[in-house]
């Protein structure tokens, strides 16, 4: 039984995770809109709503399933919308957790309302091989429901299994349990699983995907015993408890992976030998339509070396279609996909000006280009019944994303998405229809499902299905970003900027200005813009408050040409600093923004360029915070190696671009925000520095968060505010607020 909306408020309040009135923000003005305070911008339920996600089209394509909560909370039940009618149905309301009544205040009822905050609902949900049903996960349980009935548990009652692969006929299902391979049929809990592969303790597996025929299965083995281990300590429990994590530093061991061909009848493997090809990263795996061969599109763990073959899934013989060299190469942004009759293969390659498709007729042959221009393609599918390629493009505006579709032999491509914004759609099986999750600078994030032909559409064509903002979303006047180009201060490489205004900005005064967050792929035209940090609600509490934002694309960042990609090559801390420098340049030339009040600040590898801009840049800034800062990269994750190599034979370029190494160079103030439980960039690596920092006489505050893992800022609302806090404090403090 769901527990009524308002007693869960109600706990919340009182633990501290709601606010009951707004406590920052009291002085400025919102033009045209209530003001906006961080405690109710991150409190519950979100003004702004809950995002729909995992959209799942039918097997027929009429009905796309998708989880949601339409209240702003993060509990997510299933819903569903037909193409003839675009609207919401909800078919789960599945048992919420309940407040016990503890003491108001108290460290139990803090935490009980944290677990009631954080209770993500269901977490997955696919069509039953029926086509009627739909399958979902919820608290480490399997549920089946049929629109217009009840959910039923059904992992013990009907035999099937969460992760289960069903077979091209439905009847089978593959599933790993307990490490090891077994196929059992569905929906027979009397059948026993079948047992096919058993791997060593250390070794994991995943099941990519039935033959067309249904009597082999294609897996992936993933053997982690050589991978070091990481003691993360946590100070929460009665007593301090030490984790060991798998986590390796660049230049040590990972794990390393196989494929295989599992014969289900005879439950033989056959392992792929593709013959020295590199098989670090594996981008592509399929079956060939007739199912007789394998395409593995897969490189080295440097990402310089790509290599596209074919294995006969009979002899094992290997036919390599494409490699591809590049030593400055930084990103796997590589696909490929089988053409509809087997008789080709279409991938993605940055071979020339960016990201595009291209087709192979054969082994040998010539690449032919299906894609061209000033643009980068982000990901394509290939749809038979459309006889087309529908795919993701930057094409006419770099900040947005649109789907488009084209021919299978290629010409010009035509725009299906209409909205201004950023488009992550799915196209149904019949290729007529695509369920849309699209969001703007203006508009939260919402499904829609949009009607597939073979011209351009219209707005006509982009259905609302869910309305996610709540009625409170109007009451405020949200400031909107706009898009600006300069030049790099070091080659004149033209860079791209977000730049977001206060509203009422009076250009005869001269206003702070925070560069923010700083990461890569930042400017986009999306609600949030880099919706990897919730900074929407943030950003527009600074503006409220007098602060010119703004976004750069550093170097490295997407859809802006393959050069501007590969210029981040070596240069962590060195040639993004610069372009972030450039933007500060651009910033003094506009009149209003006073030189000596800017601010920076970023989290991961975003407090890596915060810190060393910082170190190598006195008086460029006055004052940043660096969340989570990578200021080791010698301990970065292997996979920095894309863009550093390793540093058994590059320790210079490491120094080069690890802020520890510059600490001497800090003359303004810096605050660092890190969680303690932190497996992707290192706590310790943060207590290192402040002891260095410490001991070259420098001044840091650092913000300890015990309970936090990487993402500091996506946890548990009190935990955000607390920590949204101190970054404004910390602003507030060194560069004042508003114009002078």
């Amino acid at each position: 039984m769901r527990a009524p909306r308002g007693i869960v408020w109600a706990v919340m309040l009182a633990a501290g995770l709601i606010a009951a009135a707004p406590v920052m923000g009291q002085t400025g003005a919102s033009p045209g809109g209530k003001r906006l305070a961080l405690d109710s911008l991150y409190a519950l339920p979100r003004v702004i709503g809950t995002a729909p996600k995992a959209p799942v089209w039918s097997p027929d394509g009429r009905t796309v399933a998708f989880l949601w909560n339409e209240e702003g909370m993060n509990f997510y039940d299933v819903y569903v919308a037909a193409v003839t009618d675009p609207k919401p149905v909800r078919l789960t309301s599945m048992p919420r957790r309940t407040p016990s009544g503890k003491p108001a205040g108290s460290p139990d009822a803090v935490a009980e309302a944290e677990t009631i905050e954080l209770d993500p609902g269901v977490t997955s949900v696919r069509w039953h091989p029926d086509g009627q049903r739909l399958v979902f996960s919820f608290r480490q349980a399997f549920y089946a429901v049929l629109p217009g009935q009840g959910p039923e548990r059904v992992t013990e009652s009907t035999g099937l299994e969460p992760t289960a692969v069903f077979s091209p006929d439905g009847t089978l299902q593959a599933f790993v349990r307990g490490g090891a391979l077994a196929v059992r049929p569905v929906g027979d809990p009397a059948a026993p699983a079948r047992e096919l592969l058993k791997p060593a303790a250390g070794i994991r597996l995943r099941v990519n995907a039935w033959s067309p025929d249904g009597r082999r299965l294609l897996v992936t083995e993933i053997d982690g015993r050589k991978m070091p281990r990481r003691k993360v300590p946590d100070y929460l429990p009665a007593e301090t408890e030490v984790r060991e994590v798998p986590r390796a530093f660049p230049g040590e061991e990972t794990s390393t992976q196989r494929v295989g061909i599992v014969d289900v009848a005879s439950a033989t493997v056959k392992w792929l030998d593709l013959g020295g090809r590199p098989l670090d990263m594996i981008t592509s795996l399929a079956w060939s339509p007739d199912g007789r061969s394998v395409l593995v599109d897969a490189c080295d763990k440097f990402v310089k070396d790509r290599a596209l073959s074919v294995v006969d899934a009979a002899t094992d013989a290997v036919r390599e279609w494409v490699r591809e060299r590049n030593p400055v190469n930084v990103t796997p942004g590589w696909q490929a996909r089988w053409a509809p009759d087997g008789k080709g293969i279409y991938f993605l390659s940055d071979r020339e000006e960016d990201y595009h498709i291209w087709f192979m007729p054969a082994a040998g042959a010539a690449p032919v280009r299906i894609t061209r221009g000033p643009w980068a393609v982000f990901s394509f599918e290939i749809s038979p019944p459309a006889k087309a390629i529908f795919f993701i493009a930057n094409e006419g505006r770099p900040e947005e994303r649109h789907l488009f579709r084209v021919g299978l032999k290629g010409g010009a491509p035509v725009r299906m998405s209409v909205r201004p914004g950023t488009h992550t759609p799915l196209v149904s099986p019949g290729g007529r229809f695509a369920a849309d999750i699209f969001s703007s600078d203006e508009t939260p994030f919402d499904l829609f499902l949009t009607r597939l032909g073979k011209s351009a559409g219209t707005l006509d064509d982009e259905g609302q299905v869910t309305h996610s903002p709540r009625p409170e979303f109007g009451d405020h006047t949200w400031a909107k970003a706009e898009y600006v180009t300069f030049p790099s201060r070091t080659d004149g490489t033209t860079l791209y900027g977000r730049l977001t205004l206060p509203q009422g900005l009076d250009k005869g005064k001269k206003y702070p200005a925070i560069l923010g967050s700083v990461y890569s792929d930042t400017v986009r035209n999306q609600w949030g813009g880099r919706t990897a940090h919730p900074t929407w609600g943030l950003d527009q509490y600074l503006l409220q408050e007098g602060y010119v934002l703004l976004n750069v694309d550093v170097r490295g960042s997407e859809g802006h040409g393959t050069k501007y990609r590969q210029g981040l090559f070596q240069g962590y801390g060195v040639v993004d600093i610069e372009d972030l420098q450039s933007g500060v340049d651009y910033l003094k030339t506009l009149g209003f923004v006073d030189p000596g009040r800017i601010g920076i600040w970023g989290s991961s590898y975003g407090g890596l360029m915060t810190t060393m801009s910082l170190f190598k840049k006195p008086g460029v800034y006055k004052a940043g915070v660096a969340g989570a800062p990578a200021t080791n990269v010698f301990h970065a994750q292997p996979g920095q190696m894309w863009i550093m190599m390793d540093p058994r034979e590059h320790r210079d370029k490491y120094e080069a671009s690890s802020p520890f190494y510059h600490a001497a160079g800090l003359q303004d103030h810096l605050m660092i925000i890190h969680g303690m439980r932190d497996t992707v960039v290192l706590y310790k690596d943060t207590v290192v520095l402040v002891d260095r920092l410490i001991g070259l006489g420098k001044d840091v505050d650092l913000v300890t968060l015990p309970g936090s893992e990487h993402s500091w800022d996506t946890g548990p609302s009190r935990q955000t505010i607390f920590a949204f806090k101190k970054l404004v404090e910390h602003f507030e403090k060194h560069l004042g607020k508003g114009p002078r």
